[in-house]
Formats: structure tokens, C-alpha cells, sequence
């Protein structure tokens, strides 16, 4: 009988859990607990970079993203927005940024580019550019190094002013 309302305890603790708000899974074979993704309806916020009319200095924005699948779609999602200012008096230094892939490993989100991309910054505001990229992927916590390639392979410069052939580092306060 103890037998029986042991298994019926636990049944019910399962069930419990099952349906309690908080979706964290322990996936079979693998003691850590992992997130699942934002339910139907929930928001995101973003805080994204984008540099004044003027080019003079980086000017902060935040947007809301709904039901980023995966962290993948999150650093997809923000490098689209980059291009996508909602304000009139912010301008985006990665508009029309095309990449072949975005993939995050080991704490180093890898951002492929396409070598048709065009740009005409000048030296400032390529030097914003990174920064903004910086500021908006570092704002995850997970993220601790940024690596672009062009077309698969390490390049100098996007543009010809910034370093990148280096990973870009988060910087400790």
C-alpha cells in the first residue's frame, strides 16, 4: 500500500511540474536544466545601437522582439534590427547587411558576412559600426566574443579602418 501512494505522489509531482508555469526541462542524458523558449504572446526587449544624423556619437534604442524560438533567432532578430532604426534621428550603420550565416558556440557568436556587402562609412563610422554591434550582441550574457568572417574566411577590415581579424572581446568592468 506505502508502495502504491509513493507512485501516486510521484505521478502527481510530475504532473504538477508539467503544467506549473515555469518551462525548464532537463533534457534525458543531461543533468543541466535548459530554457525553453518565450511562450505565445511574450515580449523581448532589445537594446540596439544605431549612430546619430550627425555621425557623431552612438545613440541607444530599444525595441521589442516576440517568441525569439531560439537564441539563434535573438541574434538574428538583433542583427536585422541594427539595419532598422525606429526613430527619425538615428541612422543604422548595418542597413542592408547581408550575412550567410550567424552561429553561436562556446560562448562566441560567429557572424559570417557576404563579401557584396557595401559600405561607406569612412573610418568613424565603421569604428561605430563595431561598436554598435558590440554594445547590441554583448548585451547577452552568454555571448563573450563576436568573430566576423567575410564569405567564410578571416578578413583585416570590413571596411579598411577597423581591425576585426582578431575576435571582438567583451570587456570586464
Amino acid at each position: 500500500m506505502k508502495r502504491i501512494a509513493l507512485i501516486m505522489c510521484t505521478i502527481l509531482a510530475l504532473l504538477v511540474a508539467a503544467c506549473s508555469n515555469n518551462s525548464v526541462t532537463v533534457e534525458p542524458g543531461n543533468d543541466t536544466k535548459t530554457e525553453q523558449p518565450a511562450k505565445e504572446g511574450q515580449q523581448l526587449t532589445l537594446t540596439l545601437y544605431y549612430v546619430d544624423n550627425d555621425l557623431t556619437k552612438l545613440m541607444e534604442e530599444k525595441q521589442q522582439i516576440t517568441n525569439p524560438v531560439s537564441d539563434k533567432d535573438k541574434y538574428e532578430k538583433a542583427m536585422e534590427l541594427l539595419g532598422k532604426p525606429s526613430k527619425p534621428e538615428h541612422s543604422a550603420l548595418w542597413k542592408n547587411f547581408e550575412y550567410h550565416s550567424i552561429t553561436f558556440e562556446n560562448g562566441t557568436l560567429t557572424i559570417d558576412a557576404k563579401g557584396t556587402n557595401q559600405y561607406n562609412l569612412g573610418s568613424s563610422g565603421e569604428a561605430f559600426a563595431i561598436d554598435a554591434l558590440q554594445q547590441t550582441m554583448f548585451q547577452f550574457p552568454e555571448v563573450m566574443k563576436i568573430i566576423i568572417l567575410v564569405d567564410g574566411k578571416k578578413t583585416e577590415s570590413l571596411m579598411g579602418h577597423v581591425s576585426i581579424d582578431e575576435p571582438l572581446t567583451r570587456s570586464t568592468p
